[in-house]
């Protein structure tokens, strides 16, 4: 079994943090301090994130067909191009209004790519900016199940699992 944590960062979902079967894989390395003016996350000035692969998501270095699970939480902050970033930004990256549609879908393209057939993709959304059925939409597969949760500020998250089934196989009829 091979997994693919594509957003890992300190690896927060994570109960076994350094599981064997898994990849973490982050753009950052090393000790990030957070130190931005109005951060609603004081206990979190500072994390360390040290994945096993410096990659981002968008450019993920794994040949096609190679996991067989991938896990991404991608940024849920949308902010306007050339603004002061929010503090929550650099503790989790942010995407840009003017393009976050094509990065996500080029994104989610590269992740589905890397996942084998029959395959299992997680994705976890914050409902913060974009609702749910827009990202939805962005996926070459529909989900097939998923749950929402209430986070403190009302927003839903979202976990959802998308199956990767191969183009010859139709869903009418069952798979």
């Amino acid at each position: 079994m091979k997994i693919l944590d594509a957003t890992a960062g300190y690896r927060g979902i994570w109960y076994q943090k350094n599981h064997p079967f898994v990849t973490f894989m982050d753009v950052r390395n090393g000790v990030i301090d957070n130190k931005t003016e109005g951060c609603k996350f004081k206990n979190r000035r500072r994390f360390k994130v040290f994945p096993d692969v410096i990659s981002e998501w968008k450019n993920t270095p794994f040949p096609n067909d190679y996991f067989d699970m991938v896990i991404f939480d991608p940024p849920h902050l949308i902010v306007e191009r050339g603004k002061k970033l929010p503090g929550l930004a650099i503790e989790y990256g942010c995407l840009f209004k003017d393009n976050y549609r094509q990065v996500l879908s080029e994104g989610i393209k590269k992740l589905f790519d890397v996942l084998k057939p029959e395959g299992i993709f997680i994705l976890k959304w914050c409902e913060n900016k974009e609702k749910i059925d827009e990202i939805i939409k962005l996926f070459p597969h529909p989900p097939l199940f998923g749950s929402n949760t209430k986070s403190k500020g009302n927003t839903a998250n979202y976990w959802i699992v998308f199956l990767k089934y191969r183009q010859d196989k139709t869903l009418e009829g069952g798979y």
